[in-house]
């Protein structure tokens, strides 16, 4: 269907005000609360299932503490990067690292040690707790004495009440029974689902056509071919 060729919009950049929390308020307050005193001591290791919001909250808290001019922050992808971890840096954010090199791992050892010496911040985040990590023993010890929170799943309940409350606040009018629909039929992982709801109400304003079962059945298909 010729209609349905969608211009792919780019992502809403990851916030802590639009992480949906579930059942992980604890986790998403601790995160707040370091972001409000940046240059008190704060070390926190998340973990959690792929999908679960750990980069969406780390990166929400890259925006918030890039927004302080006095923060020396350096963020690491440690799935991507094989850089250290800078001495001046006061706030360190590190993603995926379960799976760090054994460089980085040796640095985020001692950042971790300056850092509870001198104040400041490291935010870690992976895919299982502290002592599963296979990182040398001296590090996931240290990690471990942080605060430490495992990240839940959403629920099917608790995805669909967050797609129904993205298409509130964003105005984009889909029934609750397209909801659902798409629930059944894509992929159920958040963010895929957030990235669908966004390409219909992009499809829905382009076709002049409120988003119902049989907007999102047509889509579907014309996705899949």
């Amino acid at each position: 269907m010729q209609q349905l060729a969608l211009q792919i919009q780019p992502p809403i950049p990851p916030t802590l005000d639009n992480f949906v929390c579930g059942r992980n308020a604890e986790a998403l307050a601790a995160l707040r609360t370091l972001a409000s005193h940046p240059h008190a001591e704060g070390l926190i290791y998340v973990w959690g299932p792929t999908g679960c919001g750990k980069s969406h909250l780390l990166l929400g808290l890259q925006t918030e503490l890039r927004s302080n001019a006095h923060v020396n922050l350096q963020w690491i992808d440690a799935l991507h990067e094989a850089t250290q971890v800078k001495p001046e840096a006061s706030s360190v954010i590190v993603d995926n690292v379960h799976r760090a090199s054994p460089v980085l791992a040796e640095s985020i050892f001692h950042a971790w040690n300056r850092i509870k010496e001198q104040g400041g911040q490291l935010v870690c985040a992976g895919d299982c707790p502290p002592a599963q990590l296979a990182l040398a023993p001296e590090l996931y010890s240290r990690l471990a004495w942080g605060q430490v929170y495992r990240l839940q799943s959403l629920d099917d309940q608790e995805k669909w009440d967050a797609m129904k409350l993205k298409a509130t606040m964003s105005a984009i009018p889909i029934t609750d029974e397209a909801i659902s629909y798409l629930m059944m039929h894509t992929a159920r992982d958040l963010p895929s689902l957030m990235h669908r709801l966004e390409q219909l109400d992009t499809l829905s304003l382009s076709s002049k056509r409120p988003i119902t079962v049989p907007l999102v059945r047509a889509y579907l298909a014309s996705a899949n071919t």
